[in-house]
């Protein structure tokens, strides 16, 4: 999220007056139980597909400042889902082209899923800031949300669709994973703590057995897809175009492309905000996918396929939050106490682990979320099932670099919450 509004006292005044009915909220359940299952048998299978979701009409336009609208098209936005599958047992990773979703419209999506255990779905956005705003915050907040029922609801059946025809076109499959530093120089850059970023880029290979033909292949990065500043109005998925472009020309197959750990704040290293920069980094990363593909040696026919889904409770401390639940933006539950509930998830497939969190996690955070979720290698999938914005580490919340980023976090407590969270996981993988 960026720069989107600057409250008043009258906002604040609202959050009190909600504050006062908090006595009236439900209590938060008393368990909180983790999910798991495991595939016991069954040869690999899986497919991949990519469907459009531009807007048809103009919209406001997600990050940076409040009443941006788009005006025109320069590429396409797409929802890109990948079905793997053992026996019984079956995942779908969809990642979207967009600034984020709210964990309602994940619960809603949910509900009509086919085929497909709502618990092993990962639905993921990019974070795009040149996308439809689908937070609705980038409206005329508090009172006027930016964002479109109208393109929601498409928006949701398009996803459906793209895990339908994803299921639809798995085959037998053989997958490899492998993560390499890439020199962050000229592709991305912490604005908050300069030097530190994580420079794993992670990647899923999915192929055809016997063929060798690829069906997917899936990259992980933390950094921002914002090389288009403000000043941008067209609709554009920002350097993952370019990168999945050239991943698909090169090795077939869809693309598919995440954010990882770009909190607190990874943004692209670029000389301008134009769109040459966003086809340069793109081109770039993807030649690191390309290569490490290309390296590959081992794959796996029948891999390890495991899910852990792990619900949690997060104190919201965070005033302006409150003031957005009770205008209708912020769509979600606070329970007694100003809790909210989010969750976190960590599959395994094969050697490689991924593992998702709800928010713009810093990089220092996801670093030691990958140490503890014990891949080789780990995946960290940010933005995925839910929206809490960022994740800080509570030692260091109160750093006035940090000043920005704590108007939009739940509190200084989140980030080592989720990090907890990862550790619980492990042990109970252990027992």
């Amino acid at each position: 999220m960026k720069r989107i509004f600057g409250f008043s006292f009258l906002l604040l005044g609202l959050a009190l007056l909600l504050g006062s009915c908090a006595g009236f909220r439900q209590p938060a359940p008393e368990r909180i139980p983790v999910y798991r299952d495991v595939a016991t048998s069954g040869l690999l299978r899986a497919g991949a597909a990519a469907v459009a979701i531009t807007p048809e009409e103009s919209v406001f336009l997600g990050g940076y400042g409040i009443y941006r609208r788009s005006e025109g098209v320069h590429d396409p936005l797409y929802a890109r889902a990948l079905w793997i599958q053992r026996g019984a047992f079956s995942v779908a990773l969809v990642s979207l082209d967009i600034v984020g979703l709210q964990a309602r419209d994940v619960s809603r999506l949910r509900e009509k899923l086919q085929g497909l255990d709502p618990r092993h779905l990962i639905l993921a956005s990019t974070h795009n800031h040149s996308g439809p705003d689908t937070l609705g915050l980038w409206g005329v907040p508090p009172f006027i949300s930016g964002r479109s029922d109208d393109y929601m609801e498409i928006l949701e059946a398009r996803v459906l669709e793209a895990i339908a025809k994803a299921q639809a076109a798995a085959v037998a499959a053989e997958t490899a994973s492998v993560a390499i530093d890439v020199d962050p120089r000229g592709i991305m850059k912490n604005l908050r703590r300069p030097g530190l970023v994580d420079r794993e880029l992670v990647v899923l290979h999915l192929r055809a057995a016997g063929s060798g033909k690829t069906i997917a292949t899936l990259s992980e990065l933390g950094c921002h897809p914002e090389v288009l500043g403000p000043d941008n109005q067209q609709i554009t998925s920002d350097f993952p175009h370019w990168l999945r472009e050239r991943v698909e020309a090169e090795l077939g197959g869809v693309a598919i492309h995440v954010s990882g750990a770009l909190g607190g704040l990874v943004t692209p290293d670029v000389v301008r905000q134009d769109f040459a920069e966003a086809r340069r980094v793109g081109r770039e990363v993807a030649a690191y996918a390309i290569d490490a593909v290309r390296k590959l040696r081992v794959y796996e026919a029948e891999p390890a396929l495991a899910v852990f889904h792990a619900p949690l409770f997060l104190e919201n401390r965070n005033w302006r939050y409150s003031v957005l639940r009770m205008t209708g933006l912020l769509e979600r539950t606070f329970y007694r106490g100003g809790l909210l509930q989010t969750e976190v998830n960590l599959w395994q497939l094969g050697e490689l682990r991924i593992a998702s969190v709800p928010g713009e996690i810093t990089p220092d955070l996801g670093l030691r979320i990958k140490d503890v979720a014990g891949g080789r290698p780990t995946m960290l999938i940010g933005l995925a099932n839910d929206e809490l914005g960022y994740l800080l580490p509570g030692a260091e919340f109160e750093l006035s670099i940090f000043e920005y980023e704590r108007t939009l976090s739940p509190s200084r407590e989140a980030g080592d919450r989720i990090l907890r969270r990862f550790e619980d996981l492990r042990l109970l993988e252990a027992q």
